[in-house]
């Protein structure tokens, strides 16, 4: 093989891991989007991920960000799992396997007694689980049910 193959197979399987990393799954809600990506990411203060949603998914929600901002999400990815969305009472969080691996976004989930306080809290205390999205129609911009709206927010 030459350099021109070799070059061109290793961009080939990185665009294709990109591809599989970045896009949308199918039926995956905007939020779950958002927090996968966050988690695998981070935040680098702009909405490139809210942007990329409405872009492969819902290309016809051009009032996304606008409803964003009105819920306190009005900067960045992070502020809508901060200021304007949080998980619901019953989230479908998984335990750890081939299924929730593929499906799920790992989550640290804390178990600890009721007389502990959050400043107690340490990393041997903290048990990994996965959040799987629970599924909304094609194009639509909304949270599923793993998600409610920050108190306070309309």
């Amino acid at each position: 093989m030459d350099k021109n193959t070799i070059d061109t197979d290793i961009r080939t399987i990185i665009d294709t891991a990109s591809d599989r990393i970045l896009a949308p799954r199918p039926g995956e809600c905007l939020v779950c989007y958002v927090h996968r990506q966050l988690s695998e990411f981070g935040c680098n203060g702009t909405r490139r991920f809210a942007l990329t949603f409405r872009d492969q998914t819902a290309p016809r929600a051009t009032a996304l960000l606008d409803r964003l901002s009105s819920l306190g999400a009005c900067c960045c990815d992070g502020q809508i799992i901060l200021d304007a969305f949080t998980l619901g009472p019953h989230p479908w969080i998984l335990d750890p396997g081939p299924f929730a691996e593929a499906l799920g976004t790992p989550i640290r989930i804390v178990d600890v007694d009721e007389n502990m306080r959050i400043e107690d809290i340490d990393e041997t205390q903290m048990t990994v689980k996965y959040l799987c999205c629970k599924i909304v129609r094609r194009g639509s911009t909304q949270p599923c049910g793993n998600w409610v709206r920050q108190s306070g927010r309309d």
